[in-house]
């Protein structure tokens, strides 16, 4: 199934067709009280492919899923691929301004909801464009006068998603299916997924490690999903007890709730069967990670990429049972990486630079901004990951931070992700963000947010504690103590930009 020539002509659909004819009766997926087969899955797919194109839904349609994390979901967005459509996802939890503008930017035929209120909102501001419930699916008319799509992509266009960015607007993200369907097979070749797996599965399926890194890899490999539409501790406890998962992904958040959660025996014993931990979206925890390695006995191991290359960076946990301290892993088979310095030179092994990354998980452009696409895509074909990144000589790699995220003090470069490792570390801390605020001598004054279990947390000893295991001028000049940290709420990344205004940023 992993060969590149089948690649090129088979999407996500019809590799799950191949699974199911080998599996029919292996549950699929369970969603509270439902279990779905292969068989049953394909079933509804097909029903809803054919209601699709009685509508008129034809190759290369837009069709927008705004719909929380389901078994109805996965089976809408294989009947879409099913018909050669493009799917876009759109993130359910955002604000009812960021779904309108994700719409008007993707121009789509046809809104599938979950939501009531979505359905009036889509209704009352959009009225040309055709809302269907996801439960009652009943999509009888497609909006006709839509945007084509781009002509001059170099494969055909099955997918846009909108990046999970924390300190810009969101981007409509373009993908081929071979794309996506290399993502998939990558993932479940190299986490050796099998039809025996049980994975415990709370990212939103509107996020791309929710859907292609996670959902559709084990699929992939006829395994089953049990889906968790929220990541509260009690419910993954009670969801791994009652499945006996064998594979949980999830962001450090997700982790850091589990290890607190009481009694530790109870999440012991739900996570008995765990074979594998998977961790994406922000830099390692490693303070976090190990406490759950001492409660599950599974080291958490990482997936590191971007919606505009995917995949790029993880784990074979037959090779790496546990991962390299502060390491996202290696270089995936298929995809290409490079690190330059300022001037677009690549540096030698051991130094920092700037990602860029390209292969098969290279997207087509941003969608309706092609001046975006080609300051972000070399004239070669390499995508500026914008991220900072070292790689050993062994060829693990390590990402340091982000170049939008550098603090620059006294005109030296600082990584917030540096201080933020070591916060993290401590103890009493349960998460740490670092910023840089203004400052009229310096240019910028590195500052520290943290969460902590105790209110009476002791800042001084805090920042004893990072002067002690940093170079004085990444020091914080302030470590504040805050309830949360603000977040997206779909993909719980910090977000630096709402951070910074919260602490006082002109």
């Amino acid at each position: 199934m992993g060969d590149s020539a089948s690649r090129q002509t088979v999407n996500c659909c019809e590799r799950i067709r191949e699974v199911a004819r080998i599996h029919p009766e292996n549950i699929a997926l369970i969603d509270d009280s439902r279990h779905i087969t292969y068989r049953e899955l394909l079933e509804i797919a097909d029903e809803r492919a054919g209601r699709l194109a009685r509508a008129g839904a034809e190759p290369g349609a837009r069709i927008a899923l705004v719909a929380e994390s389901s078994a109805l979901y996965v089976a809408t967005v294989l009947a879409i691929w099913k018909l050669r459509a493009v799917l876009v996802t759109v993130y359910p939890s955002s604000g009812d301004a960021d779904i309108l503008k994700a719409l008007e930017i993707s121009d789509p035929s046809l809104a599938i909801v979950s939501d009531e209120a979505h359905a009036a909102l889509i209704e009352e501001t959009i009225p040309d464009l055709p809302v269907s419930g996801i439960e009652d699916f009943a999509a009888t008319t497609l909006k006709q006068a839509v945007r084509p799509n781009p002509d001059d992509l170099r494969e055909p266009l099955s997918l846009i998603c909108f990046s999970s960015g924390t300190t810009s607007d969101p981007k409509a993200v373009m993908l081929a299916a071979t794309t996506v369907d290399n993502a998939a097979e990558t993932y479940a070749e190299l986490w050796h997924l099998t039809e025996t797996d049980r994975a415990l599965i709370s990212l939103p399926m509107a996020w791309l490690y929710g859907l292609a890194s996670t959902t559709l890899a084990v699929l992939y490999r006829g395994g089953t999903v049990v889906i968790a539409r929220r990541g509260r501790p009690e419910v993954l406890v009670d969801l791994a007890r009652r499945h006996r998962i064998t594979f949980i992904a999830g962001v450090t958040v997700t982790y850091a709730k589990l290890i607190r959660h009481q009694p530790q025996s109870e999440v012991r014993e739900a996570f008995a069967d765990l074979r594998l931990s998977i961790s994406g979206g922000e830099p390692r925890n490693e303070a976090v990670f190990d406490q759950w390695y001492e409660l599950s006995g599974s080291a958490v191991l990482d997936a590191y990429c971007a919606s505009e290359c995917i995949p790029l960076v993880t784990y074979d946990p037959h090779v790496d049972e546990k991962p390299i301290p502060g390491s996202a892993g290696q270089l995936v088979p298929r995809q290409r990486l490079k690190i330059v310095d300022a001037d677009g030179d690549e540096v030698p092994r051991g130094e920092v630079g700037e990602a860029l990354a390209s292969g098969p998980g290279l997207m087509l452009g941003y969608w309706g901004n092609p001046e975006l696409t080609s300051e972000v895509i070399t004239p070669d074909g390499w995508y500026r990951m914008k991220d900072l990144v070292r790689m050993d000589e062994k060829g693990y790699i390590y990402v340091v931070g982000r170049l939008s995220d550098v603090i620059i003090r006294g005109g030296t470069n600082i990584s917030p992700a540096e201080i933020e490792t070591v916060l993290n570390s401590h103890p009493t801390v349960v998460r740490a963000a670092v910023v840089g605020l203004p400052d009229d001598i310096y240019g910028q004054r590195v500052v520290a947010a943290v969460t902590a279990d105790d209110d009476d947390v002791d800042l001084e000893e805090l920042r004893t504690y990072a002067a002690e295991r940093l170079s004085a001028y990444k020091v914080p000049g302030e470590i504040v103590l805050i309830p949360e940290l603000p977040v997206n709420p779909t993909t719980l990344k910090v977000n630096r930009r709402m951070l910074a205004e919260d602490l006082g940023a002109d």
